[in-house]
């Protein structure tokens, strides 16, 4: 029997699944349909970022519910870190983008919210959040259970995104009360993210035996022995963290020296000006 005869992959429809992306559809659509005109008034309706929410929505299914799920429980390690990434470097990003700048205000900066928000929101608390949780997650007997626990695994996953939120949250925010961090600080940020996941990168890819043995017992998708699969996973994980998080690491600091330059060039011309009019 090949490889792909023994493969079990299905789609999921899991009415907790679906049950919980309609709900956080529906209620999205109430806030900036029905719903905009009391919350903030005269806010219009953007189409441009509702596209952003719903396409994150579309992408977490089928992060969660297309055969990449059961390719990801059941046969590859790399499969797995493909979820991984897309929920932390895509649909997170997605769902700052896709909530109106008006509504993360009202949930985040709600008396009893805010306090919390503006200390777990801070880039030194985003970073340890997510780089912490990162690490754990990636523990061999932790990664097994949320394998062998369907419920854990889907937990796991949101637990990732939430994570996720926070760590884009100084890079993106959309709000002044709780503001992007300072460039400086973004650019530091961003160049020491990838350095903190080298240790989980590491003794996954360099590990000179399989790490998670349910990976080990699996039938073998595609071809890939087991620890082909691993090595493929952690280059993986290192290739695209340092593509998403080296591309707004160039862009920040392109911007950065553009204000700069242009902050010179306002300020000499001003003196210019004052030695002319004392002239």
């Amino acid at each position: 029997m090949s490889a792909n005869d023994t493969l079990y992959v299905a789609w999921q429809f899991d009415p907790v699944l679906i049950g919980g992306i309609l709900a956080v559809a529906v209620a999205y659509s109430l806030a900036t349909g029905p719903l905009r005109a009391r919350l903030a008034p005269g806010e219009p309706y953007r189409a441009g970022a509702a596209a952003w929410f719903y396409g994150a929505l579309a992408l977490f299914y089928l992060v969660e519910g297309s055969p990449l799920h059961d390719l990801a429980e059941r046969y590859l390690l790399t499969a797995h870190m493909v979820q991984h990434l897309l929920l932390s470097y895509v649909v997170a990003r997605m769902l700052i983008v896709g909530v109106p700048a008006w509504l993360w205000r009202r949930m985040l900066t709600h008396p009893r919210v805010f306090p919390v928000a503006r200390v777990v929101l801070r880039p030194v608390v985003t970073f340890a959040t997510f780089s912490l949780f990162f690490a754990v997650w990636h523990v061999p007997v932790v990664y097994q259970a949320a394998l062998m626990d369907a419920t854990l695994h889907h937990v796991e996953h949101l637990v990732f995104l939430v994570t996720a939120i926070m760590v884009w949250w100084p890079l993106l925010s959309p709000i002044e009360e709780i503001p992007r961090a300072p460039y400086m600080v973004r650019l530091a940020y961003l160049f020491t993210l990838p350095i903190a996941q080298l240790p989980v990168f590491a003794g996954i890819t360099f590990h000179p035996e399989v790490v998670y043995p349910i990976y080990a017992m699996a039938p073998r998708a595609f071809g890939l022995s087991a620890m082909a699969d691993q090595a493929l996973a952690g280059a993986v994980m290192k290739v695209f963290g340092l593509l998403f998080f080296g591309v707004p690491f160039t862009r920040i600091f392109f911007e950065w020296y553009q204000r700069e330059a242009g902050r010179r060039v306002t300020q000499t011309d001003m003196r210019r000006r004052s030695g002319e009019a004392a002239a």
